[in-house]
């Protein structure tokens, strides 16, 4: 069989209509079809993905491959599709990023132009216009590639596979996704241990995708709080110094310098974002925006961000304090 320049990793999970658009933008590339194939790896799905690719696969212009198995988490199916790939090159993409038609054009040119295997490269990812105009969506931006404008090379913590590319080699011999049930930043993870391996991760603002997933602030919030329960993927094996303070958890496991770096900044937001303000201000005011427009006008990227973020930081302190939470 033919070996590809680039495979395209698709982990995917109870995405089918989602899943569907992303594999047929995936059929207007301006690179040609003959010089990369797609694995959609499906962890378990009980919806109707397994039909949706059968049925794409019998006119796909490029090689499209299907592989499932029970449900075992993001890691571990993502693990599936990189030891499965044919190319070089992999590129993991999300089953709900809809590639632009240059997309996979700008990843292969880049890595022909740093042949180097520690070189990796991140596309950025915006928010799909596509998607329902809603006020939550309006205001919620998941991914914030705007703290990225301007550069070129990026932290290794920035590897966030919905839309990131690297030799194949260079990730079987250094490492893959630590496996776990649940969402628990393992893109990170891997992203920190690739750095310490050499890697190295730039930025082209030119390969660039499109999120298209309908969301709202329950289904947030519910996804925050478990990468907050799961959190301990993280700090457990990233220097807790760095990483607490990166993602605004107070604790005094990152040590006493950067606790009182942050409590000006964490004191103004416990003010605003607590168990009270939360549950009886922002979580009401935020689901009335959709009906009422003098709702609407309290709503913005900060206290979106504010209340989702409450979750995340409110998962990390149940899991330490109560083992046994039942997670919600």
């Amino acid at each position: 069989m033919k070996k590809r320049s680039m495979s395209v990793v698709i982990a995917t999970f109870n995405r089918c209509e989602t899943l569907k658009t992303t594999l047929l933008k995936l059929r207007s590339q301006s690179l040609s079809c003959a010089l990369f194939d797609v694995l959609v790896i499906d962890d378990g799905s009980n919806d109707e993905t397994s039909a949706v690719v059968v049925e794409l696969q019998r006119d796909s212009p490029y090689d499209l491959t299907y592989l499932r198995h029970e449900n075992r988490g993001p890691g571990y199916t993502q693990n599936c599709g990189i030891k499965s790939a044919k190319g070089h090159l992999v590129l993991l993409l999300a089953d709900d990023i809809h590639a632009s038609p240059q997309l996979l054009d700008e990843h292969l040119k880049f890595h022909k132009e740093h042949p180097e295997e520690n070189i990796a490269l991140l596309g950025k990812v915006i928010q799909s216009s596509d998607l329902p105009q809603t006020v939550f969506h309006q205001n919620w931006n998941p991914f914030r590639y705007d703290r990225l404008a301007g550069k070129t090379e990026l932290e290794s913590t920035c590897f966030f596979a919905c839309n990131i590319s690297l030799k194949r080699h260079f990730l079987l011999e250094n490492g893959l996704f630590i496996e776990r049930q649940g969402a628990a930043h393992e893109d990170i993870e891997l992203g920190f241990r690739l750095g310490e391996k050499g890697m190295h991760l730039f930025y082209n603002e030119s390969a660039i995708a499109y999120h298209y997933h309908e969301e709202n602030l329950e289904g947030a919030c519910r996804r925050a709080y478990e990468r907050g329960w799961n959190f301990d993927l993280l700090s457990e094996n990233i220097p807790k110094g760095y990483i607490l303070p990166k993602y605004s958890i107070l604790s005094l496991e990152a040590g006493i310098k950067e606790c009182f770096k942050m409590l000006p900044r964490e004191f103004f937001r416990s003010i605003l974002f607590n168990r009270i303000t939360v549950s009886k201000i922002w979580i009401p005011v935020i689901t009335a925006s959709e009906s009422n427009k003098w709702a609407a006008l309290l709503v913005n990227s900060f206290s979106m961000r504010g209340t989702v973020n409450y979750h995340l930081r409110q998962g990390f302190y149940d899991k330490r304090n109560e083992p046994t939470t039942t997670r919600i």
